[in-house]
């Protein structure tokens, strides 16, 4: 009896061991293949935050705000050398740069225009034009990611700048901006954000940042 006990027990602790063993290796592997997930998902992160900074890194921000800054001035310069010539038929002098109540004297200037220069005004604010909305919002994104070297973090302080001109742009106008200046506005906020929050990035914007 006591040898059959004996047996019994011994039987019962193998199996009772080798289930643990089973159990043991099971779990070891479970607890393996749970930290490779683990790990694989951390890189995976990892990989693409590096993508995300990648795709925003600008590596050449002097050259960009330099080219973006000079194609701008010139269009503007043109811009001032038309409306100082519509305006010189009435004896009148235009700064597009400091004037004040800019609005009043396009209006007048347009009084002078030609049907050429009409045209081209009207193509220049067109859905496609360089001073439309799509076009202008896009030039003040890629200004703000340029001058925040494609940091994210910055994109509040670089929209409230962005807002702070265009007050000042509203006090020169001397009355409420035209349409067209109000949905840049919302163009340019929601781009701002997208980039922000990733949806975009200063990759989107190569045209202008290369």
């Amino acid at each position: 009896m006591d040898v059959s006990v004996t047996k019994g027990v011994s039987s019962a602790y193998t199996n009772a061991t080798q289930d643990k063993t089973t159990a043991e290796k099971t779990a070891a592997a479970n607890a393996e293949d749970k930290t490779k997930k683990e790990e694989e998902a951390v890189v995976f992160e990892k990989s693409e935050e590096k993508n995300k900074v990648s795709t925003n890194k600008i590596y050449n921000k002097d050259a960009v705000v330099a080219k973006l800054k000079a194609d701008q001035q010139s269009r503007l310069d043109s811009l001032q050398s038309l409306v100082s010539k519509l305006l010189n038929k009435q004896g009148s002098t235009f700064d597009l740069a400091n004037g004040k109540g800019l609005a009043a004297q396009f209006r007048e200037a347009a009084k002078n225009a030609d049907p050429d220069t009409i045209k081209a005004a009207q193509e220049s604010i067109g859905e496609d034009g360089y001073w439309g909305v799509n076009q202008t919002s896009d030039r003040l994104v890629s200004m703000a990611i340029a001058l925040s070297g494609g940091d994210t973090s910055k994109a509040d302080e670089m929209m409230a700048a962005i807002e702070k001109g265009y007050k000042q742009a509203t006090n020169a106008w001397g009355e409420k901006l035209p349409q067209i200046c109000q949905d840049t506005m919302e163009a340019t906020r929601q781009k701002m954000a997208d980039w922000k929050n990733g949806t975009t990035s200063a990759a989107d914007y190569s045209n202008y940042l290369s």
